[in-house]
């Protein structure tokens, strides 16, 4: 399964997301190209421990629910999931920048082990992270056809 600890895996991930443009219309969901940059970098920032979360997780969130989003092939349904307020919460400033800072955080989880807190699904090992974070970089790449 790819991941952001995997070099290969993350090298496209970091092709595709240079390829991204700040006038880039979504095939789906509210977000605009820099927010959705902005979401990526607070997701990144609280798998990384930077971003302290509130805890939203029950033993299905941390069980069955983590293993389908996770561990699963499946991807996420396009514009039906809601996020926790904690990855809502930069806003975009400098397109150059914060392209930037996702790229830094993306290098940053792949060197660094982490077991930092999910909001839903609970304490995550830095291989799920790793997992997860490719997952949520993926499904928004392809919302801008990237």
């Amino acid at each position: 399964m790819p991941s952001l600890l995997t070099p290969a895996d993350r090298d496209a991930i970091l092709g595709r997301l240079r390829r991204l443009q700040p006038d880039q219309p979504a095939l789906w969901g509210r977000f605009t190209a820099p927010a959705m940059v902005c979401h990526l970098a607070d997701q990144l920032r609280v798998a990384v421990g930077d971003l302290p979360t509130r805890r939203h997780d029950n033993i299905a969130s941390r069980t069955i629910l983590k293993w389908l989003v996770v561990y699963s092939p499946l991807e996420a349904p396009r514009g039906k999931v809601q996020t926790a307020p904690e990855m809502l919460t930069s806003a975009p400033s400098n397109w150059a920048e914060d392209v930037g800072a996702v790229e830094a955080l993306i290098h940053r989880l792949a060197a660094t082990p982490t077991q930092a807190m999910h909001p839903f699904f609970g304490p995550l090992s830095h291989g799920a992270w790793g997992r997860l974070a490719w997952k949520h970089l993926d499904h928004h790449l392809r919302q801008f056809d990237c």
